[in-house]
Parts: C-alpha cells; structure tokens; sequence
C-alpha cells in the first residue's frame, strides 16, 4: 500500500487502541470498587451483589483485553508496512 494508506491505518488503529485502554481503566476502578464494598458489605446478600458484579466486570476486562491485543497486532503489522513503504518511498526520491 502507499505511504499515506499506511499512515491512515496507524492513525485509525492507534485511537481505537487509545479509546480501550480508556474503557479498561474504567472497568478496572469499577472492578476494584465492586472488590472493596463486598470487603465491606455486612450482608451475605449484599457481598453475592458485589462480588456477582466484579465477576461481570472482570469478563468484560477480558473482552476487552482481547480486543486490545488483536488491535496491537494490527498496528505493529501496519507500523511495519508503514516503515517499508516509507524506504521504498525514499530509495524511489534518490
């Protein structure tokens, strides 16, 4: 692909991957706040609440870290055809 068709995939793959990471930070306080109220919760029903909702959290964690690692493998794969092109382009000037 050309230079600049590289360069778009290395931008579009790069906000996804900032955009999840933003959703895992949020999911991540979420988790640890469900963790600290079951801690806390004086209840059997209100620690199965909490600790139902961290292991809702935590799966959600994990599709998103499977999101995150399939788009990192895009963009190192783009970051590497960006790199080729980009001699190609070069040797192509001199």
């Amino acid at each position: 692909m050309t230079l600049a068709n590289e360069a778009a995939y290395l931008y579009v793959h790069s906000k996804e991957l900032l955009s999840l990471n933003k959703e895992l930070r949020n999911l991540t306080n979420k988790a640890q706040k469900h963790v600290e109220k079951h801690n806390k919760s004086k209840t059997e029903e209100d620690r199965y609440k909490h600790r139902c909702k961290h292991g809702k959290t935590t799966e959600e964690i994990q599709k998103i870290i499977k999101k995150h690692n399939t788009t990192l493998q895009k963009l190192k794969s783009h970051q590497i055809a960006f790199a080729h092109a980009l001699q190609k382009e070069h040797r192509s000037l001199v």
